[in-house]
């Protein structure tokens, strides 16, 4: 792994869960180079206080113009609460569409509707089960989202002592999302530095989840902006121009098989509904 990418784990972990990775010495350009993967991958305010607690035990390790871009960003606990939002707030009556699969959305809520109306209800589980579903939604459907694994990781800290374990892991095999599951919790593991014993819903972990996971961050760090179309912007732009569905759901097909083709048949249908006649 490249000390460029070891460096912005440290850092996200230590700003983030204020964990005790030691950081690496790197040149100048290569920590201009882990603030632009921090800005790209929308995280920049873990990994500028990671830098700042990491000037307050050594401040020779870091450039001293890193550092002073760091102090322009601190990140303070209330900013925290900010960004996680009302963690608390959830409507256990709303039916939800989760999937785009119509027997996968009738299961989720008849697990929600079971359980509210169960003797033992357990609402940190759906709360729980709520932000775990919503990651794996949206690492489907758009790609990882460090601000969603951020909520899920506080969550999990503040609140993993009320959850009810055996409950989740029935739930997520009903869900038939046991890999994906898994693979949120190894992100947890490898972005946040979360042991084993904090994720009990992490049960298949191997060298293709870290490649994957290294993946991202290099494609985020070598993605550049793509020029805007709208408006009759750009020198290519067709007169019927037909948006070609978004494929991204299949690469996760191997995961979750069922949710996957799903996701992928509706971008068709959206393409589709969207051609300009």
């Amino acid at each position: 792994m490249k000390v460029l990418f070891r460096n912005f784990i440290k850092l996200l972990s230590r700003g983030a869960f204020d964990s005790k990775d030691t950081t690496e010495p790197m040149s100048e350009y290569k920590w201009n180079q882990l603030l632009v993967l921090a800005e790209k991958c929308e995280v920049k305010e873990f990994v500028y206080t990671g830098i700042l607690r990491t000037c307050g035990q050594c401040s020779t390790l870091i450039p001293q113009g890193i550092y002073e871009k760091a102090q322009t960003c601190k990140f303070t606990n209330k900013t925290v609460s900010s960004v996680i939002g009302n963690k608390t707030k959830y409507n256990l009556h709303k039916q939800v569409k989760k999937f785009a699969n119509f027997y996968l959305n009738r299961k989720y809520n008849q697990i929600v509707f079971d359980e509210i109306h169960s003797i033992d209800t357990s609402v940190d589980s759906l709360v729980f089960l709520d932000k775990l579903v919503t990651n794996i939604d949206v690492l489907i459907n758009a790609g990882l989202n460090f601000q969603l694994l951020f909520e899920l990781g506080f969550y999990l800290r503040e609140n993993g002592d009320k959850v009810d374990f055996v409950k989740i892991e029935n739930w997520i095999k009903i869900l038939k999302l046991n890999k994906m599951s898994s693979l949120i919790g190894y992100y947890l593991a490898f972005f946040f530095h979360f042991s084993d014993a904090e994720l009990p819903f992490l049960k298949h972990s191997n060298k293709k989840n870290e490649k994957t996971a290294l993946n991202i961050l290099e494609v985020t760090l070598c993605s550049s902006a793509k020029p805007t179309m709208a408006n009759g912007a750009g020198t290519h732009q067709s007169i019927n121009p037909i948006a070609k569905p978004d494929a991204h759901p299949l690469k996760y097909f191997s995961y979750c098989p069922l949710e996957t083709s799903s996701r992928f048949i509706a971008n068709i249908i959206k393409s589709l509904s969207n051609i300009d006649e």
